[in-house]
């Protein structure tokens, strides 16, 4: 018997609260060092993380990063994630729509607005279901459902292919995307789901159109050994498959293309957030650290969210960067762009 997408989401959200689908060896994030500032000129407490995204001001300069949607433990979860990121004033990205468009009595559990009347909402559907003579609508369909701000257009290749029954035809996705950029009202933005984006699509999603880019590199969950995971248990061969978050931002950052930057994947405190920003990020998603905490409460989820903005802080504090932009400039002692 086909296994459902409810299913297979519940899964998904039991088995990437394990610690074996971490790949933390992954993450070159030591390779970024921020030279101390032993004199600050500051005070810590009137510092800016204030940044700006789509047309709101967020008090950090982070998104929450897609995670799941359209079951029961997952509606839960996301009425969470988007009242603390009401509360605390983040940018939200909702898990894959796809669901919502193939059972319409899902449609409730990706319309959050009520929960988050002045924060970025991020509607987010699969690249796979562009394709298709209703792809491109089934995309701006997404968009009418969740009232959002931006739609997410997430590249899963690896995890389609070691996925039973995943999405293996990937034809004219580009074709398709270009179509949908031509035609959505709200912003279309493109980002892995941990396996990372280098510049070789970089390049080619910058000429089709695509302004924001979401590199989600390896470092963090990977969804090869999730998928993996669920039907043999050891370790996949390509758990470890992909580009880091440093050396994604790095690489794409050298290109000089017309794309802002979002730095995911294996992104777990506040100094990492610093450090993305400083090597070219505008803006830093976490989903694994929201995890537990989203599947509780409301409040563990800003305590967590509180807790990055205090590590973040305290970095600009002891790099005499008063606000971000100055962050940016702050020296470093290990630069990946150098080594």
């Amino acid at each position: 018997m086909p296994e459902t997408i409810e299913t297979r989401k519940s899964d998904h959200l039991v088995i990437a609260a394990k610690e074996s689908v971490q790949r933390p060896a992954l993450s070159t994030f030591d390779s970024v060092r921020f030279e101390p500032y032993a004199i600050p000129d500051l005070n810590m407490d009137e510092i800016s993380c204030d940044s700006d995204f789509l047309g709101y001001r967020l008090s950090l300069p982070i998104i929450i990063s897609s995670m799941s949607g359209g079951i029961a433990q997952a509606d839960r979860m996301n009425i969470h994630l988007a009242e603390a990121a009401e509360t605390i004033g983040v940018a939200f990205s909702l898990g894959s729509m796809r669901i919502a468009l193939e059972d319409h009595g899902q449609a409730k559990s990706f319309q959050l607005r009520r929960y988050a009347p002045n924060i970025p909402i991020l509607s987010n559907l699969g690249a796979a279901q562009l394709r298709g003579p209703s792809g491109v609508d089934s995309a701006l369909r997404c968009i009418e459902i969740a009232e959002a701000d931006a739609l997410y257009i997430h590249l899963n290749p690896m995890q389609e292919a070691v996925q039973q029954g995943g999405d293996r035809d990937w034809r004219g996705i580009v074709d398709a995307l270009t179509q949908l950029c031509a035609r959505s009202p709200v912003p279309v933005m493109v980002k892995e789901v941990g396996h990372g984006i280098g510049p070789s699509t970089a390049k080619v999603l910058s000429e089709i159109g695509i302004e924001w880019l979401d590199v989600a590199g390896s470092g963090g969950t990977s969804w090869a050994q999730i998928e993996h995971d669920r039907t043999h248990g050891d370790e996949s061969i390509f758990a470890d498959w992909g580009i880091d978050t440093v050396t994604a931002v790095t690489k794409i950052s050298e290109l000089g293309l017309p794309l802002s930057l979002i730095a995911s994947g294996g992104i777990r405190n506040g100094l990492h957030v610093a450090k993305c920003l400083r090597i070219g990020a505008s803006l830093a998603g976490i989903a694994k650290p929201l995890l537990a905490p989203a599947l509780t409460s409301t409040n563990n989820v800003i305590d967590t969210l509180r807790q990055f903005e205090f590590e973040l802080r305290t970095t600009m504090f002891c790099t005499n960067s008063g606000t971000l932009r100055e962050l940016t400039r702050a020296p470093l002692l290990k630069d990946p762009t150098r080594i």
